[in-house]
């Protein structure tokens, strides 16, 4: 036995993919934490892709050089929290070459631009300067948590600045 067509017509908008209102799909996806949970459900249809975007606050980029920041801050538009990783794991052994990337100043212009209101920001081999350091502290007001874990380039007056500007 088929579906009726008289309910579906009621529960689907010819213009909308998912029957579900805007307001339970936030609703839901206030609800998943895993960043992995919240990429598959944006696999579901395109409403619940667009809901996802503009719904997620945290962002884990597992590799520096998978996508640009553009792209990112276009795709998620409301973003709170980022996590960006960078170089291979296999640097923390001295198997990289100095200077070899992972350069994070590209990513905070890209975020002062689209995300003023940036609280949290975790770095994991990363490249960090002290002028990246001071443009982080100056161009997001609201700026909370700091993590730099195996990152390097910055020292204790890139630290004073965010010590200075920041909460």
């Amino acid at each position: 036995m088929g579906p009726n067509p008289k309910i579906r017509k009621e529960f689907f908008d010819s213009t909308r993919s998912s029957p579900f209102p805007d307001e339970v799909l936030e609703r839901v996806l206030s609800l998943l934490k895993s960043h992995k949970d919240r990429s598959a459900v944006s696999l579901v249809c395109k409403d619940w892709y667009n809901a996802e975007s503009w719904s997620r606050a945290h962002v884990f980029i597992g590799n520096c050089y998978s996508v640009s920041p553009e792209i990112v801050a276009r795709r998620f538009p409301r973003v709170k929290s980022v996590t960006l990783k960078g170089k291979p794991r296999f640097s923390d052994f001295n198997l990289v070459p100095e200077n070899w990337g992972a350069d994070v100043h590209p990513w905070l212009v890209v975020f002062a631009a689209k995300y003023p209101f940036l609280e949290e920001l975790r770095l994991k081999r990363m490249a960090v300067s002290d002028e990246s350091l001071e443009f982080l502290a100056i161009n997001f007001p609201n700026f909370k948590v700091l993590s730099l874990l195996s990152c390097d380039g910055f020292s204790t007056d890139g630290l004073a600045a965010i010590a200075t500007h920041c909460k």
